[in-house]
């Protein structure tokens, strides 16, 4: 433990030393990755020390050429929007990135799940699950609890909603629906569909086998804004309501699409 403390304060002693001290920025997350360093250092280095990134489409593009992981993009990003948020409440900043509360009902009606775009907010569309496990409807009960892995399919190979980052989604469950009752999946898209694999919550996590674990935060009556650890990767998700239904057929997932 003390060699790998060590070694862990050398590589970072190092980092500093080729970034001459100063902010991190994209050539400098380059200049890292050229030099060597693993994965799991570099990120180490990125939550560590200051940073001024730039990242829009054709930054992502410059990175991903020069061999920058989407790991390592995802923790600039979580790094740049940490940075981003104002330091107390009030006005913001010119240029900050920091979301506001979603205080325009004209743009939230009613239960759903809201993503934002600009200053307004856009209903996440739902599509159809078909469910390759038998009785799956009947293994899902409230509090997003399922009883056994189950694997679903969705017709398509991208969903209909494109979201961007730093992306915002708000929960506003229906009446008797509460927010643990959603489950964040990743899905794998081919031959034209997008399929998805949810189990068991594990004791220790919390956290349904398959998904990605969330928070919450709380912006209004019955709102609550989706907090996640790490920026999502781009390609395809969903979210499922797992709550028995009236069908022992089939369900609705909503879903999205995160692009660069």
């Amino acid at each position: 433990m003390l060699l790998s403390r060590f070694r862990i304060l050398i590589l970072l002693a190092a980092a500093g030393m080729l970034l001459a001290q100063g902010p991190i920025d994209n050539e400098g997350v380059i200049k890292l990755v050229k030099a060597g360093m693993t994965e799991e250092m570099i990120i180490s280095v990125i939550q560590s020390q200051p940073g001024n990134y730039v990242l829009g489409a054709d930054d992502f593009v410059t990175l991903k050429a020069a061999g920058v992981s989407e790991k390592i993009i995802a923790a600039m990003l979580a790094k740049k929007q940490g940075t981003a948020a104002p330091a107390a409440a009030g006005a913001p900043s010119a240029g900050s990135a920091a979301p506001a509360a979603p205080n325009q009902r004209s743009t939230i009606s009613g239960p759903g799940l809201y993503y934002r775009k600009g200053s307004e907010y856009f209903e996440l569309l739902t599509e159809n699950v078909e469910w390759k496990t038998s009785g799956a409807v009947k293994n899902i009960v409230s509090a997003g609890i399922v009883k056994k892995d189950l694997k679903g399919a969705i017709t398509g190979p991208s969903s209909r909603n494109f979201l961007v980052h730093p992306m915002e989604v708000i929960l506003v469950p229906p009446k008797g629906i509460t927010i643990s009752s959603y489950i964040l999946l990743p899905m794998k898209t081919g031959k034209g569909i997008r399929e998805f694999n949810v189990g068991r919550v594990n004791q220790k996590s919390g956290v349904a086998k398959g998904a990605i674990p969330f928070g919450v935060e709380k912006v209004g009556d019955n709102m609550f804004r989706m907090v996640l650890q790490t920026p999502l990767a781009p390609g395809e998700y969903g979210i499922l309501q797992a709550t028995p239904s009236d069908s022992t057929t089939g369900s609705k997932m909503h879903t999205f699409r995160v692009t660069l």
